[in-house]
């Protein structure tokens, strides 16, 4: 069963049951906006090798476009930062195999839904209390002690529990956040944090380019850290 031919099954076995709760969107795309600023994002989409499907739950905030530069009613999981891959028991990297019988096809789409109900909503539940868990990070928190000293940065777990897998990204969201809720010291501070973090990388980048900078890249994120 090809692609097109699963999301017209799941239009008729999954999309009612998402809308009864809220939800907008269809095919591959839902999301649902709540009163507290959070954007909630459900995607599912084909593996790069064909045959099987991945689900996506994710979080964006109505108050910024996302990495796209889309807004927060266009937005889809590709582009946020907050996200986390569905699997019914919560177990990482898990994906639904598309078969060529309907009837098991059918089977696999039940099983999202449930582990949407089971996990999906408690990942969404997670950050009910907008502005936290966000609110109580701090830059310091994005350095870790080695055998060399401080300074390395090292990978965020929000609530101890979702990895970010771009730390200059999760400086600029953080930077935008302290923004909305007036925290403007903490927002430089963030901004600050993400430009040291892009010219750590441009150094590296730099490395394999005869030690030529790309000034584009630094340009681009001068921009979006820029404290407005």
């Amino acid at each position: 069963m090809s692609a097109s031919e699963f999301k017209k099954l799941l239009s008729k076995h999954f999309s009612p049951k998402i809308r009864e709760i809220g939800w907008k969107g269809s095919g591959f795309h839902f999301r649902k906006l709540d009163k507290n600023h959070v954007v909630k994002i459900f995607g599912l989409h084909g593996s790069w090798l064909g045959g099987s499907i991945y689900c996506e739950t994710a979080i964006h905030f109505d108050f910024i476009p996302d990495l796209a530069g889309k807004s927060f009613d266009k937005t889809t999981f590709a582009s946020c930062i907050i996200r986390e891959r569905l699997s019914p028991n919560r177990s990482g990297d898990y994906s639904w195999t598309i078969r060529d019988n309907e009837e098991e096809n059918i089977k696999s789409i039940n099983q999202i839904w449930n582990a949407f109900e089971k996990n999906g909503l408690n990942f969404y539940q997670d950050f009910d209390n907008f502005p936290e868990p966000f609110s109580s990070i701090r830059p310091s928190h994005f350095n870790q002690s080695t055998l060399l000293g401080f300074g390395k940065k090292k990978r965020i777990k929000i609530l101890d529990k979702y990895y970010v897998h771009n730390e200059i990204h999760l400086a600029w969201l953080l930077g935008e956040i302290n923004q909305f809720i007036g925290k403007m010291d903490l927002a430089k501070d963030f901004s600050k944090l993400g430009m040291e973090m892009v010219y750590d990388h441009a150094s590296v980048m730099a490395k394999s380019n005869n030690g030529k900078f790309d000034q584009t890249y630094i340009d681009v994120n001068k921009k979006l850290f820029k404290i407005k």
